[in-house]
């Protein structure tokens, strides 16, 4: 009879340790597809800012009057200028005026979350800056000294 139970105990501390093992192994599984799935939707708003920024420089290129931009929602559009803050991708390229769309508005984060590139006229944004929320967005471009981007 204590034989039994012995055996019994065996047995329910084998199957307690495989479904231990088992919970373990599914957590680091979910916690692996989470982490892969995270990597490849910021590169991808790395992507859609860069697309973005081509766009509206090809639209300026063009002169356009009015644009409207769809991606990456939540993230802002700034220009920097030398002479005061810049971010690096722009101040080591040694550009004069530089088109940015970033997760947030600042330097670093340009640097880190965003994409920037050079425009040959200098481009001004009345408020600083313009956030992508309830895409599209649609900018009107004015031209004359400067470029003067608002959103509308």
């Amino acid at each position: 009879m204590e034989n039994m139970k012995s055996k019994r105990a065996l047995f329910l501390a084998e199957e307690t340790l495989k479904i231990v093992l088992a919970v373990i192994v599914i957590g680091f599984l979910i916690y692996f597809l989470a982490s892969l799935y995270f990597a490849n939707k910021d590169g991808e708003e790395l992507r859609f800012a860069e697309s973005s920024v081509g766009y509206i420089i090809e639209q300026m290129n063009s002169q356009t009057t009015e644009l409207q931009i769809f991606n990456p929602e939540g993230w802002i559009i700034t220009v920097w200028k030398t002479g005061g803050e810049m971010p690096s991708a722009c101040l080591d390229l040694g550009w004069k005026d530089c088109i940015c769309i970033c997760e947030e508005g600042t330097a670093t984060s340009c640097d880190t979350d965003g994409f920037c590139k050079s425009y040959s006229k200098e481009i001004f944004i009345k408020d600083g800056s313009i956030k992508i929320d309830n895409a599209p967005i649609t900018l009107e471009l004015n031209y004359g000294d400067k470029i003067e981007v608002n959103k509308k």
